[in-house]
């Protein structure tokens, strides 16, 4: 039973290249680490327009190890640092979250 953690974001005017250098920098390190990635482009709805990332794992095992390599992995709690210090002037908001499994 696949399990997919989401995030949707809106892009602040002017950094969406810097958006998508942070995505494609995240994807990288959490493929390494066993997750599945996806990026949509919200295009209608609620919270559009809005990218959404999802991460899937393959089931609830897989899900909690993927987060607990996430709180060790030094390339993740770099990147995490790295986006964290540009709070005061961010590429994008953080708009909703969702964890969700196939039924």
């Amino acid at each position: 039973m696949a399990v997919l953690q989401t995030s949707v974001w809106k892009v602040r005017p002017g950094k969406t290249q810097n958006f998508l250098e942070n995505v494609a920098t995240g994807r990288k390190i959490l493929e390494k680490l066993g997750g599945q990635t996806r990026f949509i482009n919200l295009m209608i709805g609620s919270n559009a327009p809005a990218f959404v990332v999802i991460v899937e794992s393959k089931d609830w095992n897989a899900y909690g190890g993927l987060q607990s390599k996430l709180q060790t992995d030094s390339e993740w709690q770099a990147f995490l640092t790295r986006v964290a210090a540009n709070e005061r002037d961010p590429a994008a908001d953080l708009v909703g979250t969702g964890l969700a499994s196939d039924v």
